[in-house]
């Protein structure tokens, strides 16, 4: 059987041009409120394309001050697709909070690169994580177009996730279009592993 064929932008930069992108880029708190935790994104997104993963990454605050940053490792250093950025955050989370029956979890926020997949928008409804903010979407993917990830979810998620915010950070078009190209520099060979494995 055929494999098949999904066609993504050729990215216009490399990892070490996009990170001297960020490198010079100011920020602007007043004008963007999330470009901080946004740049932290995707300099995780960064060492997760280096690393032979999906360049992914994101960041936990709470009450607003960092907490954790990571990267996705679904492909490095060995498959484990269940492990998105925002997956392997939620991992160091949980794990944090194993004794707290009641965590009061609408006081963390959850940043990534990019807008989480439909699994990991499963696992964020579940987890109950206050705020949930991707610096890029990708509306022009085969599995995106005018709906959010999110609006496409079965309506029990839908319900289960209606306290929570999950949208489009507040930052810079620069930092979106930073993120687009950092994922554009992994994704054809993320697909390509994962194709191979049938």
């Amino acid at each position: 059987m055929e494999k098949p064929k999904i066609t993504f932008d050729t990215p216009a930069f490399t990892y070490d041009e996009l990170e001297s992108q960020l490198d010079a880029y100011e920020k602007n708190p007043e004008g963007y409120k999330h470009d901080e935790p946004s740049i932290i994104s995707i300099r995780q997104g960064i060492r997760a394309g280096r690393a032979g993963s999906v360049a992914v990454g994101g960041c936990l605050l709470h009450h607003d001050k960092l907490i954790s940053e990571n990267m996705s490792k679904a492909n490095s250093p060995y498959h484990r697709l269940d492990l998105h950025a925002e997956m392997v955050l939620l991992n160091e989370l949980e794990d944090r909070l194993c004794d707290d029956k009641k965590p009061g979890m609408r006081n963390y926020t959850l940043f990534t690169s990019q807008e989480p997949c439909p699994m990991c928008l499963a696992r964020i409804c579940f987890s109950q994580v206050g705020k949930t903010y991707y610096v890029y979407r990708d509306a022009h993917s085969p599995e995106a177009g005018e709906l959010t990830n999110y609006e496409r979810m079965p309506e029990g998620f839908k319900i289960l996730g209606s306290r929570l915010v999950v949208e489009e950070a507040d930052c810079s078009p620069v930092l979106k279009e930073i993120a687009r190209q950092v994922w554009l520099n992994s994704i054809d060979h993320a697909v390509d592993e994962w194709l191979e494995r049938y």
